[in-house]
């Protein structure tokens, strides 16, 4: 970008250069390439000129309409008004277009004795994002969720077996299913931040009827017909969240199909080699992973904002009639007035049948307040103990015990591994039989420490624990990882059985 490319947006008729931007883009550098000559653009700035006055002059009048080709400048049978109004237009026109020019927006290229228009690369993305705001401000999702899901499941069904070129081409699309994932939730956060943008603009309106209708316009038209109708039928993540998490994970457990994903990505030149298109493949797939398993906070923030909001505009109209312009200050209006005729003498039989509550006095002693008494001097005490609650003891102890449980300790590692490898022997993950919760989550706990290495002191003092990835993976009912070799301390090395 031009160093001034943003002053355009900062000085006078910025609205219009914004107008002209946008226009420009939408008539000559969007769908079929064209390449404009100067004066075709200062015609297109003429004509935007001409449907939005009010950016430029303050005047009421109107601007001829002009062509860009003939030896006719100025379409009006009115020369005087043309030459007055149109010369004007056409020169501040011609102002807009080389401050354009100079300032990086558009740049100009010689080919032979013809001179045509175009817009840079920085410029044009610019432009495009600016677009497509201007455009629709709400974040549409469609079948986003849907098209992630479907790319996972063409994923799967690779195979080193696999020749096809059009079906190995499918490993490309968990890229893309990553970028569409970070695309969601840019989506979310651009929810959020309108949600706040609309609290704002409901609280600073000065009156009721202005707070209403900022609310049913901005919030209910714009953000809640829209948005929120968009993931919350059929398209909600929630519907697919787990079906995502569990494809992307077999996926990065499964070796032939993360093989086929490093050799596709290499081929494509998305990594320098197979061992590099392996680890992006991996972490393609694990942002995914960590995209749809946090996806939840999100939501609960969005929830809250939209209760917040919710709740502030009913308190409004709760207590809009407490007000004098409301339902009281008008009923006693209208009693002083019926009193001010009942004064008069004109109306003194006046009744009315209604049924009225009987009447209590008010004075009682009872309800008197108590005498002031002279101010006790501060007494150094025990504090009394907080009063005990069984029921938030209780959850408070189930909630100790579930952290300690989901959490093994490196003991319990230990433990489960003794019962599973005898002494001085090997065994592979694969062959490890999980019977009960607390056994997956030891496991789990062992596989972590393979895959990363940082085994603790516990666990290593007696045994060995090193990745197998080129064996098969583990597969059962609880979990499908891949393979790990457990070596129980005191084996030498070369002497193994399962």
């Amino acid at each position: 970008m031009h160093d001034d490319a943003f002053l355009v947006f900062s000085r006078d008729h910025k609205h219009l250069y914004a107008a002209c931007l946008l226009d420009l883009h939408e008539r000559f550098f969007t769908g079929a390439p064209a390449f404009p000559t100067p004066r075709r653009v200062v015609h297109a700035i003429y004509d935007v000129m001409r449907a939005n006055p009010s950016l430029w002059n303050e005047g009421d009048g109107g601007l001829p309409d002009v062509i860009s080709a003939g030896r006719r400048r100025i379409r009006k049978a009115d020369l005087a008004f043309a030459s007055e109004k149109g010369d004007k237009a056409l020169g501040l026109a011609r102002q807009l277009y080389s401050r354009l020019v100079d300032w990086g927006w558009l740049e100009e290229e010689e080919y032979g004795l013809r001179v045509t228009v175009d817009m840079a690369m920085g410029p044009l993305l610019v432009i495009q994002r600016l677009a497509s705001l201007n455009k629709d401000l709400s974040q549409r999702f469609g079948g986003l969720i849907v098209q992630i899901r479907l790319n996972l499941e063409a994923v799967e069904k690779l195979t080193p077996e696999v020749t096809d070129r059009k079906q190995r081409e499918a490993a490309l699309a968990v890229r893309e299913a990553r970028n569409q994932a970070d695309q969601f939730t840019k989506s979310l956060r651009a929810i959020l931040a309108d949600l706040k943008r609309i609290r704002r603009t409901v609280m600073e309106s000065k009156t009721v009827g202005t707070r209403l209708e900022a609310f049913f316009e901005e919030f209910v038209d714009q953000l809640l017909l829209k948005d929120f109708q968009s993931i919350l039928t059929v398209n909600h993540p929630y519907r697919f969240r787990d079906a995502i998490v569990d494809l992307a994970r077999r996926i990065s457990y499964t070796p032939d199909t993360m093989q086929v994903l490093a050799e596709e990505y290499a081929a494509a030149s998305m990594a320098s080699d197979v061992e590099d298109g392996h680890t992006a493949a991996a972490d393609d797939l694990l942002a995914i992973e960590n995209i749809f398993e946090q996806i939840g906070e999100m939501f609960e923030r969005i929830e809250t904002f939209r209760r917040q909001l919710e709740a502030r505009v009913r308190n409004t109209i709760k207590y809009a009639e407490r007000g004098a312009q409301g339902l009281v200050g008008r009923a006693g209006d209208l009693v002083r007035r019926l009193d001010a005729l009942l004064r008069d003498g004109r109306h003194d039989q006046a009744t009315v049948e209604w049924s009225v509550e009987p009447l209590a006095s008010p004075w009682s002693e009872h309800h008197q307040a108590p005498t002031r008494q002279p101010r006790r001097p501060v007494e150094a005490r025990e504090l009394s103990a907080p009063p005990s609650d069984p029921l938030y003891e209780l959850r408070k102890q189930l909630r100790l015990e579930y952290i300690a449980r989901i959490a093994p300790r490196p003991e319990d590692v230990r433990k489960f591994l003794e019962g599973q490898v005898p002494p001085f022997g090997t065994k592979e993950a694969r062959f490890v039989e999980i019977e009960t919760v607390d056994d997956f989550l030891a496991f789990d706990s062992a596989r972590r420490y393979a895959l990363t290495g940082d085994v603790p002191p516990q666990v290593a003092g007696g045994f060995d624990l090193q990745p197998s990835p080129d064996t098969p993976p583990h597969d059962s009912e609880w979990l499908r990882c891949a393979n790990f070799v457990i070596r129980r301390g005191g084996l030498r090395k070369g002497v193994a059985h399962a």
